[in-house]
Order: structure tokens, then C-alpha cells, then sequence
């Protein structure tokens, strides 16, 4: 989808289990899915209960899903990805 002007990411927000959820992980689990995306992992500064990318766009736990458009604004945020909602966001664009 990169030609139409689309590109996905996945960011790991670590708001608990950071033992587990580590930078190391990401390949692990990228391979596992076999997902040709972009990995990012978000940990809370130091200091800060919740990384980064929660606090900015108000997610609320994993998995989440969150569509943004060119200027970065959210045209999509919820916890289950519900692809009617999607496309209509989509179109908004």
C-alpha cells in the first residue's frame, strides 16, 4: 500500500511486563508473524508510569490500533480493529 501513500508500523508500548516486553523481543515477534513492518519499542521515560505514545494519543492497553493520516492526526483509535470504521476513517482523509 506504500504507493497509495500508506505505511504501517508497530510500536511496542511498555506500560507493564517490561521483563518480558523487551527491545530484544520485537525481531522475535516480527518473524513469528512473519509482519514486513517497521518494529519501534515505547518505554516510559524515566520517571513515568506510561510511554510516550499513550500519553500522546491516549491509548489505553494492547493491542491497540491507531491510524493516523499525513498530518498526523488519529482518523482511527480503539482497542478492537473494526474495519468498517476503518474505511470510513479512511475516507475522511
Amino acid at each position: 500500500m506504500s504507493a497509495k501513500g500508506v505505511g504501517f508500523a508497530v510500536i511496542q508500548t511498555v506500560f507493564e511486563g517490561a521483563d518480558e516486553n523487551t527491545f530484544e523481543k520485537l525481531r522475535v515477534n516480527q518473524l513469528k508473524y512473519a509482519l514486513p513492518v517497521a518494529f519501534g519499542q515505547d518505554e516510559p521515560p524515566a520517571g513515568a508510569t506510561l510511554p510516550t505514545f499513550m500519553e500522546d494519543y491516549r491509548t489505553r492497553g494492547t493491542p491497540w490500533f491507531s491510524v493516523m493520516d499525513a498530518g498526523g492526526r488519529i482518523v482511527f483509535s480503539d482497542f478492537h480493529l473494526d474495519a468498517d470504521q476503518l474505511v470510513k476513517g479512511l475516507e475522511l482523509v
